[in-house]
């Protein structure tokens, strides 16, 4: 092999191994747009661990005094009476329908001259007038 092509060789290795040692830097970025952000801005982010210190919490006991509320006594509230209702007396239908009917036929007897008919007639006006008595 000759000289020239050795040292070409060699100066051709070292340019990519320095190529290669360049580019590894923009590839530890974990995908991060190589190393650009958003706007086109260069930033780059070193991850490493996130060092925590988390203090004992501190217990402190202090005394607490609760009043409690003084009972309270309500007087019960008298009993109701009611008084019975009055009785309420009704008129028996019946008797006053039958009423006047009896009165209706008595009163048409006397003006129809004993006519049936008339009888009749004024026996159900007599019962209907006996009826509306009612209420």
């Amino acid at each position: 092999m000759k000289t020239t092509t050795l040292r070409m060789l060699t100066l051709a290795g070292l340019l990519g191994f320095a190529a290669l040692a360049t580019s590894a830097l923009a590839l530890a970025h974990d995908g991060h747009r190589y190393g650009h952000d958003h706007r086109g801005g260069r930033h780059f982010i070193h991850p490493g661990y996130r060092v925590v210190v988390v203090r004992p919490p501190i217990i402190v006991h202090r005394r607490v005094v609760v009043y409690r509320p003084a009972r309270v006594y309500y007087p019960a509230p008298a009993p109701v009476y009611y008084a019975a209702p009055a009785p309420v007396y009704y008129a028996q239908p019946a008797l006053s329908v039958v009423g006047g009917a009896l009165a209706g036929a008595v009163i048409g007897g006397a003006i129809g001259d004993g006519r049936p008919g008339a009888i009749a007639a004024g026996s159900v006006i007599g019962a209907a007038v006996g009826g509306s008595f009612i209420h």
